[in-house]
């Protein structure tokens, strides 16, 4: 991440009052993604996050994150095995599209990508630390908040109990 976007990306954080969310299950029982615009890595095309129908992992990172780097082949995997029964978005914050998108192939990510290039969706969620992930049930609700990075067996375990609850 350049100089600038860094900047920009942190100052854009605390101008919105940004506060690290806890992990867990969102407070509000019917929290849904926000209504915000995310572009592809490469290309532009826009994307209407509250559009994402559920079930669905949702996942903010960095290139510059070494938890995020950890984590992704491990969600890629479970991307693969679920045979999109699950659909899998990244979410980009505050690199260079293009070299985001380098990153991930370096890495052999293949579920869609998209960026966060002013850190909208990070001040909507409220938080600051990266990785982050929510899972959305089937009715469209963020039904898991988990900030820090997962492995593949406490992603599926993640989303096994997502599945189970009411």
């Amino acid at each position: 991440m350049t100089a600038r976007r860094s900047s920009r990306w942190v100052a854009t954080l605390l101008a919105s009052g940004v506060l690290v969310a806890a992990c867990g299950g969102s407070d509000d029982a019917d929290e849904r993604l926000p209504s915000i615009e995310l572009t592809t890595l490469r290309g532009g095309q826009a994307f209407g996050l509250a559009e994402l129908e559920g079930p669905a992992v949702v996942n903010l990172w960095a290139t510059w994150c070494a938890p995020c780097k950890r984590e992704l082949p491990a969600f890629e995997a479970v991307h693969e095995s679920l045979a999109g029964a699950v659909a899998f978005v990244g979410v980009n914050i505050g690199d260079d599209g293009d070299d985001a998108a380098d990153y991930l192939d370096d890495l052999g990510i293949t579920y869609d990508q998209y960026l966060d290039v002013d850190a909208e969706l990070t001040a909507a969620l409220e938080t600051a630390t990266l990785p982050m992930t929510l899972i959305i049930d089937a009715d469209e609700r963020i039904a898991l908040r988990h900030v820090g990075p997962l492995d593949q067996d406490e992603l599926i375990e993640a989303l096994a109990r997502v599945r189970e609850s009411p």
